[in-house]
């Protein structure tokens, strides 16, 4: 995962400005900042829901601009909101997202229990809680078997079951040889994760470590 001078702007307001990171293959990168720092604009970019106004980014190789359906097949995005389906029961959530990624629709049930959502699974996912609507978006990352995930504050509204599996995925996706970017504002949730941390301020880049 590669950016060179990423910017993106809304209007007047530069939410990011001339980012540039290299993510290699088998790595986790901590991405730090405050609130507004502009964290959740570049997880955007890099998951093809926002375009960049400047700059280039290219996610296993893809550009994502002129590729970004390839950068879909292989990029799993989990966002501060779940992304779930309430008019949908939990099991039709994944049943869908098994169909729309070519993935078995059998391995539907298994995923539900590993997430702890099988008492659940045919309730409409608009009367879960947040926390089920995390663990029901986790488990359609597992689905996907990405090899390229975006976490943003992904820890938010979870338990300490529900944190596990957060780990667990990072480290899935690591040991098939992918690289992960986790967002977050507090990294010590992600304590023992990473394997290089850089901080956003305003935008830019201002800090590297680990």
């Amino acid at each position: 995962m590669v950016t060179e001078g990423l910017g993106r702007r809304f209007g007047p307001v530069v939410a990011l400005h001339d980012v540039t990171l290299r993510v290699q293959q088998g790595q986790c990168l901590l991405l730090v900042g405050p609130n507004g720092s502009g964290k959740t604009t570049l997880l955007r970019v890099l998951a093809t829901a926002l375009r960049p106004t400047e700059g280039r980014a290219w996610v296993w190789g893809y550009e994502v601009t002129a590729e970004g359906w390839r950068v879909r097949e292989v990029c799993a995005y989990l966002g501060t909101a779940p992304g779930v389906y309430g008019a949908l029961s939990g099991f039709e959530n994944l049943r869908l997202a098994a169909d729309l990624c070519g993935k078995p629709v059998g391995r539907v049930p298994e995923l539900l229990a590993r997430v702890g959502l099988m008492p659940a699974a045919h309730r409409l996912v608009a009367s879960y809680s947040l926390g089920m609507r995390r663990r029901l978006a986790l488990a359609r990352a597992f689905l996907q078997e990405p090899l390229v995930a975006l976490l943003d504050e992904p820890f938010v509204g979870l338990d300490e079951e529900g944190r596990e599996l957060v780990r667990q995925l990072v480290e899935e996706v690591k040991s098939r040889g992918g690289a992960v970017v986790l967002a977050t504002h507090d990294g010590d949730r992600a304590r023992g994760l990473y394997d290089r941390v850089v901080c956003l301020e305003a935008g830019s880049l201002r800090a590297a470590g680990g």
